[in-house]
């Protein structure tokens, strides 16, 4: 990154709306589409742009600043052209205190129960095209491998 430019000011360059982040997207597949940019250099900086994102929005400082700040303006307001909201989100309950012998029953169930599913999926994975014979009940049927698709993508480890 050029001296010249600050990370603050590397990120208001970064306020925009809705239209015009369209734009820019737009803007990008149309230099690629024209072969003006290398498509590697440019999933490499939406990448580390990701990267960026995911790590300042992870930093505890920097959530405990945005809290203090947003919790002055109340639980919703506008500012900067967006709709901020303060509210709990990722709630989680530990279960572990609760001494419920029905619970610990149910997740015994729930755990056997996957375990059988992953095996008899890895079973249905490993059948011939073909498919094979197998007594179900009191009737022999004939069982298929899963559909498999998948979709190729350029992978990118960021060093």
């Amino acid at each position: 990154m050029d001296n010249q430019i600050s990370a603050i000011g590397v990120l208001s360059l970064l306020e925009t709306t809705k239209e015009q982040r369209e734009s820019f997207v737009r803007s990008i597949v149309s230099a690629l589409d024209e072969g003006q940019v290398d498509p590697l250099k440019i999933h490499l900086q939406v990448k580390n742009t990701e990267d960026l994102i995911k790590q300042i929005t992870a930093d505890e400082k920097y959530r405990e600043f945005l809290l203090n700040e947003a919790q002055k303006y109340g639980k919703s307001f506008e500012q900067y052209n967006a709709k901020f909201q303060v509210k709990e989100t990722g709630t989680r309950y530990d279960y572990s205190g609760c001494n419920d012998a029905e619970l610990r029953e149910l997740e015994r169930q729930a755990a056997e129960i996957s375990e059988r599913l992953k095996a008899r999926q890895k079973f249905l994975q490993n059948i011939p095209a073909s498919g094979i014979e197998v007594l179900q009940g009191d009737e022999l049927v004939t069982v298929y491998p899963p559909i498999k698709t998948s979709t190729t993508s350029v992978t990118v480890t960021l060093k």
